[in-house]
């Protein structure tokens, strides 16, 4: 429903590829904003900035018609935005040219009306603006047992590491008796038993390619999915993948976290790249042996996106001759639409698939599919690198009983143009 009037103008804006040394300065950036704010003639009550040790930049002012927070990362040359205000001035332009003093050359922005034309959201909705979306809504985030234990969590006598919206998803790191770490309210992984996922993962990938010198992770800024890749002697090189720089900075610096991924983001055979995966995969690049897609569930629009065609078929442009990519692909008992489809999906992308799976304890059956160019072996070999939580003996998590076999109906080929997988996650996690 709609009235007429609009009362704000919010902004959230995610700047990549910045000066760095512009925006490690708080005086300059303080400076820069304050000269945008006159522009616009907007009265200016209070600023604050702060410098980080060893880099980065935090500040905030304080405007008649609301705020302007800044908060920067020059080692990655990343600054995240927001500006708020009732004026019905022309905003956006202004910001930009703020945005080419501080060098950005890659930005997304969302544009958020506030007041009376603001959406009002029913809660089987989706934000959906250029670039990324701001949040996802209430009914996308975590589902209910998450919900539940995260409550107390919070409530309870626990040592929370981290808590804060990244510019790209919520992050909690929670310390009680295991290390907890959720994203949208959702878990990610305990500490307890994330080795049957990270090893089911990475291990039968790396077994069955032909070589295993060049790695390619999509997502998995954790760390965790690299620790078991880094155990392999004969990777040369591996490149992560994630969008989100506060959570690679949590998976290097926060202690709690790179004990448990054994500090291999700091291993010299890593390169880490801060950007988003469909982007990264349109470059040109020497190919990979083996790519491991390890993402979140699409659970909402933009995680949707990272289960296309589209990025699957990017990722095959990159991967060599007897190269295997790993993906991870949701529960097939408790998502099985959403499973198969995932399996589809890599089918459409020209990728012959074999499915198995695993028993994670914090989440149940969990399932994985390998995709190659070619038939992918019947006798997966065993495992060859040290490991604690699942069997040597691969070929057992290839043996998928009845109860786990693709539904007759409801799948689908997930692309950019008729993008469903979320709808069907939705349906399927809410329904228990």
């Amino acid at each position: 429903m709609e009235a007429t009037g609009v009362i704000g103008q919010h902004f959230i804006v995610d700047a990549y590829d910045c000066n760095a040394s512009v925006i490690d300065c708080a005086d300059e950036v303080k400076s820069l904003i304050l000269e945008s704010l006159r522009e616009l003639r907007l009265e200016i009550l209070m600023a604050y900035f702060h410098t980080f040790s060893p880099q980065g930049v935090t500040g905030t002012i304080v405007i008649s018609s609301s705020h302007f927070s800044i908060h920067t990362w020059p080692e990655y040359r990343y600054t995240a935005l927001d500006l708020y205000t009732c004026s019905h001035q022309d905003v956006w332009n202004v910001l930009q040219r703020f945005l080419r003093k501080i060098g950005a050359r890659r930005v997304f922005m969302h544009e958020i009306p506030r007041g009376h034309k603001s959406r009002i959201f029913s809660g089987n909705e989706s934000i959906r603006e250029p670039g990324k979306p701001l949040h996802v809504t209430n009914k996308e985030r975590g589902n209910e047992s998450d919900m539940k234990v995260l409550k107390e969590l919070i409530n309870g006598k626990h040592n929370i590491l981290y808590r804060g919206f990244s510019g790209f998803q919520d992050i909690l790191l929670v310390e009680g008796k295991d290390l907890r770490l959720y994203l949208n309210d959702e878990l990610q992984f305990s500490s307890l038993d994330e080795r049957y996922y990270h090893e089911a993962l990475v291990f039968p990938a790396m077994e069955l390619a032909k070589a295993r010198k060049r790695i390619l992770i999509l997502g998995g800024g954790d760390g965790l999915a690299l620790r078991e890749i880094l155990k392999y002697t004969d990777v040369a090189h591996v490149d992560l993948v994630d969008i989100d720089p506060v959570m690679i900075r949590l998976a290097k610096d926060e202690p709690a976290l790179a004990a448990i991924n054994a500090g291999s983001l700091w291993d010299s055979r890593v390169k880490v790249h801060i950007m988003d995966a469909m982007e990264y995969l349109k470059k040109t690049m020497e190919g990979y042996d083996v790519i491991i897609v390890d993402f979140p569930d699409p659970a909402d629009p933009t995680t949707s996106l990272l289960y296309t065609k589209e990025l699957f078929i990017g990722a095959g442009r990159h991967l060599n001759a007897g190269g295997v990519v790993s993906c991870q692909s949701n529960s097939p008992r408790d998502t099985p639409r959403v499973y198969w489809s995932i399996a589809k999906t890599l089918n459409t992308a020209g990728f012959k698939t074999k499915a198995y799976y695993t028993v994670v304890p914090s989440f149940g059956v969990w399932g994985f599919h390998l995709a190659s160019r070619e038939n992918i072996m019947k006798i997966i070999p065993d495992i060859s690198v040290p490991h604690r939580a699942i069997d040597s003996n691969l070929e057992k998590l290839f043996h998928l009983p009845p109860s786990l076999q693709p539904p007759k109906t409801g799948l689908i080929s997930n692309c950019i143009k008729a993008l469903k997988l979320h709808v069907i996650y939705q349906k399927e996690i809410n329904q228990f």
